[in-house]
């Protein structure tokens, strides 16, 4: 953890031999309002609670559970089936290579699943339906970390399919809502917090976001030397862009790239690499923006109109030019867009407008991002110590001897809602060194231990 040259505020107390003192930080990183506000589509299940609409919401839940497939996922458009238990037969519409039943994290597949039964685990007086829920829910949690791919991507289905939905799946922002309520539950966001997750399952779960951002960051499309989007699919090995259904080439995508940038701005640890990511990102949409144009999806054209922007739905990995494709491949290709069947013409959302929101928050992004340390700064290695909402900084202090334990308690002063950092150096007056205390570092309204005696 970098920080930046600080001098000693005050003397706040002496507990028995330890010396507290306030050094002030740089601010924590508070990303843009607009993207955080992005991120809540990703959160919906209201496709749920409609279809349960009329009918006693936790006899839904329930139902629900029993079309859980065995490995923990769940299907794709089965919010009606849901008003029923399940009864026999194939609970998924896919077959898997084998020929069994598929869980999916497309159309929002299994992570609205997992959002209603956290919701209800919570609220239900039922004891048979909370334990049922809580049980269904860590399964589904197991669903998404055994299909995570080792490279930190995540396939549209699993088991495999031996077919593109294999392949790590930006298409409709599917991988992208899975990260987002992984970040929830590690984060202890509701509906995640309460004990339907315990600690050791959060703590897997963020190794596991870890691994999908590195993902991210690596799949990114590289033209001359400057990061640009992202595909719709991407190889689960070696990271290229993949293709999907025939008139889904291999292509830059002006769409789902734009909720890879969402999360990437949430993402509170903005490294380097992060922010070289969003704004080579940015700096594309720029490049590509078209002006005075609108795609009308009902009658399958492209229209004129004053004040309309769009950006097309596929772009040539190697260089910015757009193009259509029908349902023969590649030999269809095409930047006329009368050449495309009228079937597809109306069949597909072929361009749209999928970059403005990302536009109108880079300046508050740049702005949220200029008063991090420089990089190159000195840093030190920090370790969460506490995440209530009450106390942030009751911990048995100890120094980096491990001797004798300390217990400092700081109740009721610092916030999540709060901007900016706080360091506290707990001396042990033992050893008569601050550099063999503790540091206890605030950020996002966590508390930090830091060991290192960087400033």
């Amino acid at each position: 953890m970098t920080i930046r040259d600080g001098s000693i505020a005050k003397v706040c107390a002496f507990v028995g031999t330890v010396l507290l003192v306030h050094v002030a930080v740089n601010a924590a990183y508070v990303p843009p309002s607009l993207a955080v506000s992005r991120l809540d589509k990703y959160r919906s299940f209201s496709e749920l609670t409609d279809s349960a609409n009329g009918m006693n919401i936790d006899q839904y839940a329930y139902n629900m559970t029993t079309w859980q497939i065995d490995n923990g996922g769940f299907y794709k458009a089965m919010a009606g089936k849901y008003r029923n238990a399940y009864s026999g037969g194939e609970k998924s519409g896919w077959r898997s290579a084998t020929g069994g039943d598929v869980g999916t994290i497309d159309n929002d597949a299994t992570i609205q699943e997992m959002h209603l039964l956290a919701i209800r685990y919570k609220e239900t007086t039922n004891s048979t339906y909370k334990s049922t829920f809580k049980t269904s829910f860590n399964k589904a949690v197991n669903f998404l970390l055994t299909m995570q791919r080792s490279t930190g991507g995540f396939p549209q289905v699993w088991p495999k399919r031996n077919e593109y939905s294999d392949h790590v799946t930006l298409n409709d922002n599917a991988m992208v809502r899975v990260m987002v309520a992984m970040m929830d539950m590690a984060n202890s966001t509701s509906p995640f917090d309460s004990d339907i997750i315990d600690d050791a399952t959060r703590a897997k779960i963020k190794i596991a976001l870890e691994k999908a951002v590195d993902y991210l960051l690596k799949a990114q499309i590289v033209n001359n030397g400057e990061p640009t989007v992202w595909c719709a699919q991407h190889d689960t090995a070696n990271y290229a862009p993949r293709p999907a259904r025939a008139y889904e080439l291999e292509s830059k995508s002006g769409s789902e790239s734009a909720g890879v940038v969402w999360f990437l701005m949430n993402w509170p640890e903005q490294t380097e690499a992060i922010q070289k990511s969003i704004k080579g990102a940015i700096a594309w949409y720029k490049r590509t923006k078209v002006t005075g144009l609108y795609f009308n999806k009902k009658a399958g054209a492209f229209e004129e109109r004053e004040g309309k922007v769009l950006w097309y739905r596929f772009y040539e990995v190697e260089n910015d030019d757009y193009f259509f494709c029908d349902r023969e491949g590649a030999s269809s290709k095409t930047q006329d867009f009368t050449k495309i069947s009228q079937e597809r013409r109306t069949g597909y959302q072929w361009a749209g407008d999928y970059g403005s929101a990302v536009l109108s928050a880079e300046a508050d992004y740049l702005k949220a991002i200029e008063n991090l340390a420089p990089a190159g700064g000195s840093s030190s290695s920090s370790e969460e110590l506490l995440s209530s909402s009450e106390i942030y900084s009751s911990s048995s202090a100890k120094n980096n001897e491990d001797s004798d334990k300390t217990t400092f308690v700081k109740k009721g002063v610092l916030r999540p809602a709060e901007k900016g950092a706080e360091r506290y150096i707990v001396n042990f007056g033992t050893t008569g060194n601050s550099a063999a205390g503790v540091y206890l570092m605030r950020a996002n309204g966590r508390v930090f231990r830091v060991n290192g005696t960087s400033r």
